[in-house]
């Protein structure tokens, strides 16, 4: 039971960082978004899929680490409930 509650507390950690990273990756994009959509050389339209370009990849790789966290969360709640 000690273990599960270590791996519970470590997954915890890659619940945040996942989420910091989404929340990171969205308002870089929002601010990268507005900062071409300002300059005359970008439409509105080019400036949101530059943008949207560009945060995919971090934005796919935190959702990947938070999803592990939560896995990872889920995981020791199997098992202590399957051992007696």
């Amino acid at each position: 039971m000690k273990e599960a509650q270590r791996l519970a507390s470590l997954a915890t950690v890659f619940v945040w960082v996942g989420w910091l990273g989404i929340i990171w990756a969205l308002i870089a994009g929002l601010l990268w978004w507005v900062d071409l959509a300002s300059k005359e050389a970008f439409d509105f339209f080019e400036a949101f899929a530059a943008s949207s370009a560009a945060i995919g990849g971090p934005l796919f790789l935190a959702v990947i680490v938070a999803s592990f966290g939560h896995a990872l969360r889920l995981f020791p709640m199997y098992v202590a409930s399957r051992s007696t």
